[in-house]
C-alpha cells in the first residue's frame, strides 16, 4: 500500500497559479510525516537566485508588490536546475518548521508529466539527495527525519497532477502515492513550552577553540540534556501509546464544545536532568580559562496531526527545541565577523543571537519561525517569508513579542565581575605546575525571558 498525502485545495490553487505553458517551476513540499500518511501544510518555490535581490528591492519599496516582478521567471528546463539551490532553499526552510515537520520532499511546475521523461526522474533524483546530504550536515535540524520523500508533478497544460514516494535506502524506486486534495483544513493539536535553561559549560586552559566551536559545544550538551529530558503534557505523566486528541477530551465537561475550548494550547512542562551522567566515583580537576553560560527561557510551540500520540508529541518537542537553538546560534556565529580577544578595558562584551518571531500560515493554525536580530524589525522577515515559503504576509500577521529582546543596560548591571584566588592546595596541583590560582574568565550564553544573548565576561588570569 503506497503513502496517501492530505493537502488543502488551496494548495492547489497555488500550483496552478505556477503554470507556464514554456517553462518549469520547482519547489519544497512541507508538512508532517506519519508511517503510512503525510500532512502537507505549504508549498514554497525555489526561486532563482538572480530573483532574490529583485524581491528584496520590491518588498522594502512596497511590501505586497514582491511578486511583481518575479511571476514571469521560470526554467526552460528541468535540466537547467541548480541542485544546490534547492538544498540550501531546503535548509533554510527547515530552520523556520516546528518540530515534527519537515522537507516532505519536492513539487515540479510545467508543460509535462516528469514521470514519462527519464532525464527528468534522474535529475530529480539527484536533487532529492542533494537535499538529503545539505540537511546531515547539521544533525540538530533533524531535517532527515521523514523516511520517505515526495515527488509531484503537476501538469500545467492538463491541470493533472501524479505523486510518487521514493526512499533513498531503497536505491530510489518510485512507488505510487495517492495526493489527495480536500476541502477541509486540516485539524491541528497545539502545543507550547517554555524551557528555563541555566547551564555552565568550561572552557579548559589553553584552549583555542573558536566561538563558533564553542558554542556547537553547548548545542551538543544542550542536546544530551534535552534528550533525556521529561516531557509532562497538562500536568500529568503518560503513556507514550496515549493519543493527545484524548487530553482534550478529558478536560471537557460539557457535551458541547466552544470554539475557544477547540483551540486550546496545551500546555508542555520540560524537566531537564539535574545532572550528568558521569562513572561512578570519577572526578576531574581542571583548570580552566573560561565558561560560558547559558541561562534563561526559551519559548518552544509546535503543532501535531489529530491522531497524534504522547511518543510523537514528545519527540515533536525536543526536536523543535533543538531545532530552534541550534538554527539561532548557528545564525549567530555565521554574522560574527572578526573573534573577539577582549581586553582589561572591555570586560564584558554583549553578544546577542536573534530571537523567535512567528507566523501563522493561511488559513491554518500551523505557525513558521523567523529569526530577527537585535534593531531588525517585521520588515526583514515580510523579505524572508517571500524569498523562502513564496508568502506575502503584512506585519500586523507576524508574532514579534513571543520573545523580547533583552535590555542591554539591565543585564550589564547584573553581571559584574569579582575575581577571587582560589587556593586549591597542593595536592590538587598536577606534574604540569598548575598554578593554585585560578581566576575564571566566564563567558555566558544569555536567553533572556524571552530572548537570547551570549554574554562574554573578560578578567586578567591571577598569578
Amino acid at each position: 500500500m503506497g503513502r496517501i498525502v492530505f493537502a488543502e485545495e488551496r494548495h492547489f490553487d497555488y500550483l496552478n497559479s505556477l503554470g507556464s505553458p514554456d517553462g518549469y517551476s520547482v519547489g519544497l513540499v512541507l508538512g508532517q510525516s506519519t508511517a503510512q500518511k503525510d500532512f502537507v501544510v505549504h508549498l514554497a518555490r525555489t526561486l532563482p537566485a538572480a530573483n532574490i535581490d529583485v524581491i528584496e528591492e520590491s518588498l522594502l519599496v512596497s511590501p505586497m508588490n514582491g511578486s511583481e516582478s518575479t511571476a514571469n521567471n521560470y526554467m526552460k528546463s528541468i535540466k537547467d536546475l541548480d541542485l544546490n539551490l534547492v538544498a540550501d532553499h531546503a535548509k533554510h526552510v527547515t530552520r523556520m518548521l516546528p518540530g515534527g515537520m519537515w522537507v516532505l520532499g519536492i513539487f515540479i511546475v510545467g508543460p509535462g508529466d516528469c514521470f514519462n521523461d527519464s532525464n527528468c526522474i534522474s535529475k530529480i533524483r539527484s536533487v532529492l539527495t542533494a537535499i538529503q546530504r545539505n540537511l546531515a550536515s547539521n544533525v540538530y535540524l533533524y531535517g532527515n527525519s521523514n523516511q520517505e520523500n515526495l515527488i509531484l508533478s503537476y501538469n500545467s497544460s492538463t491541470d493533472q497532477y501524479v505523486c510518487k514516494s521514493t526512499d533513498a535506502n531503497t536505491g530510489g524506486i518510485l512507488k505510487p502515492a495517492d495526493w489527495k486534495f480536500q476541502k477541509k483544513a486540516t485539524k491541528w493539536h497545539q502545543l507550547e513550552a517554555l524551557v528555563d535553561l541555566d547551564h555552565i559549560f568550561p572552557i579548559l586552559d589553553g584552549a583555542s577553540h573558536t566561538l563558533k566551536r564553542q558554542l556547537q559545544d553547548i548545542v551538543k550538551n544542550i542536546s544530551d540534556m534535552i534528550s533525556s529530558s521529561l516531557i509532562i503534557i497538562e500536568g500529568e505523566s503518560r503513556s507514550s501509546e496515549d493519543l493527545i486528541e484524548a487530553i482534550g477530551k478529558k478536560k471537557r465537561t460539557k457535551k458541547v464544545r466552544s470554539e475557544e475550548e477547540e483551540e486550546k494550547i496545551l500546555q508542555v512542562g520540560v524537566y531537564l536532568p539535574c545532572t550528568h551522567k558521569e562513572k561512578k566515583g570519577t572526578v576531574r580537576i581542571v583548570s580552566c580559562s573560561a565558561s560560558m553560560r547559558l541561562m534563561g527561557q526559551l519559548v518552544s510551540r509546535i503543532v501535531l496531526h489529530q491522531k497524534a500520540s504522547i511518543n510523537e508529541a514528545t519527540n515533536a518537542m525536543k526536536q523543535d527545541i533543538l531545532r530552534s537553538l541550534a538554527s539561532r546560534l548557528e545564525l549567530h556565529w555565521d554574522s560574527v565577523i572578526e573573534e573577539e580577544n577582549g581586553s582589561p578595558e572591555e570586560n564584558i562584551t554583549l553578544h546577542e543571537p536573534p530571537r523567535r518571531v512567528l507566523v501563522e500560515l493561511p488559513q491554518s493554525k500551523v505557525t513558521l519561525s523567523d529569526y530577527l536580530f537585535p534593531g531588525e524589525g517585521p520588515q526583514e522577515s515580510l523579505i524572508l517569508l517571500k524569498e523562502l515559503l513564496d508568502l506575502e504576509v503584512s506585519e500586523n500577521q507576524i508574532q514579534k513579542d513571543v520573545e523580547r529582546q533583552v535590555d542591554p543596560a539591565e543585564f550589564y548591571s547584573q553581571n559584574e565581575v569579582k575575581t577571587v584566588p582560589v587556593d586549591l592546595g597542593k595536592e590538587t596541583v598536577s606534574n604540569n605546575h598548575v598554578t593554585a590560582y585560578i581566576a575564571v574568565i566566564v563567558m555566558a550564553i544569555i536567553i533572556a525571558l524571552f530572548g537570547i544573548l551570549v554574554n562574554e565576561l573578560y578578567s586578567v588570569k591571577g598569578s
